[in-house]
């Protein structure tokens, strides 16, 4: 077991829950490798943040879906990760980072999460979107790679 840590991205769980995708199955096997701790034996501590719960009910109440949105939150819940705040704490972060970053076209929730990651010392996130590989203080992890090493490729 590692004590390294991942912040697991909107995404991972998405991409799980969604329809058919490349992504879905090793999304999907990540999930599952964090309910049955195989994740943390084998890669790390995954935690995430209050964002993603956020994002998850944003998208799918976009969508008219509100109790997919409520059911996939709940699901996550009780896979018992830990959830980190975003707090006045990761304002003036987020802030510098939209400072650094304003020409990359990040999206301003991902500079949430990587304010919540700076203030907590997380390197790595488990994430598809590319746009985390720009930014110099946190490492993407690709779910595919991520998949291949925890042997479910």
């Amino acid at each position: 077991m590692t004590d390294e840590t991942f912040l697991i991205d909107t995404n991972i769980v998405m991409y799980a829950a969604g329809k058919k995708h490349p992504y879905k199955s090793a999304c999907a096997d990540i999930i599952s490798a964090i309910a049955d701790g195989s994740f943390h034996r084998n890669v790390g501590v995954p935690v995430t943040d209050t964002e993603v719960f956020q994002e998850i009910l944003y998208r799918y109440a976009l969508a008219g879906k509100w109790e997919t949105g409520v059911l996939i939150c709940k699901l996550l819940l009780e896979l018992g990760l830990e959830i980190l705040s975003i707090d006045s704490d990761e304002v003036p972060k987020m802030i510098a980072l939209a400072e650094a970053y304003k020409e990359k076209g990040i999206h301003p929730r991902d500079l949430v999460h990587v304010s919540v990651m700076i203030n907590h010392g997380i390197k790595k996130i488990v994430s598809v979107d590319s746009h985390f590989d720009l930014i110099r203080e946190v490492i993407r992890v690709n779910p595919q790679e991520l998949h291949s090493a925890l042997g479910l490729s």
